[in-house]
């Protein structure tokens, strides 16, 4: 697998993953590329009631699905197995039909099929050189 990352500054950076790519190098991954975009890829529950369920909910995703798609039956789980109470998948899916219509998530298919993800923000293009000359010299 071959990843390229170009910033706004224009600096490049290659990723080459060889060999058996699994969830913790994904997580991994996922870690450098918040430490390289300088926080861009940070999960954005801060805007949420603290202690809240949607709050708890966005945790978790961000925890066990920070690359992946997910449906609603999954984020249940991951929340029971997190914070050990209840959350029925009809709240569980009223929250990240929320969550999606607020940015947060993208979400894919329709009916039961349907998916979410950590909406990530697409990455601009590099802008163009430009060059400044004194105003003193002609070109």
């Amino acid at each position: 697998m071959r990843l390229e990352i170009t910033s706004e500054d224009g600096d490049k950076i290659v990723l080459i993953f060889e060999g058996k790519l699994n969830r913790e190098k994904l997580i991994q991954m996922a870690d450098f590329l918040e430490l390289y975009g300088g926080g861009e890829m940070e999960p954005r529950y801060e805007q949420y009631f603290e202690g809240s369920k949607l709050e708890k909910l966005a945790r978790v995703i961000s925890k066990y699905f920070p690359v992946s798609y997910f449906s609603s039956r999954d984020a249940v789980e991951a929340y029971i197995s997190e914070y050990r109470e209840p959350l029925t998948l009809s709240t569980a899916s009223t929250y990240l039909a929320r969550l999606a219509e607020r940015g947060y998530l993208e979400k894919t298919g329709s009916g039961n099929m349907i998916r979410y993800r950590i909406a990530r923000r697409r990455p601009r293009r590099p802008r163009p050189m430009t060059w400044n000359y004194p105003e003193n010299i002609d070109v």
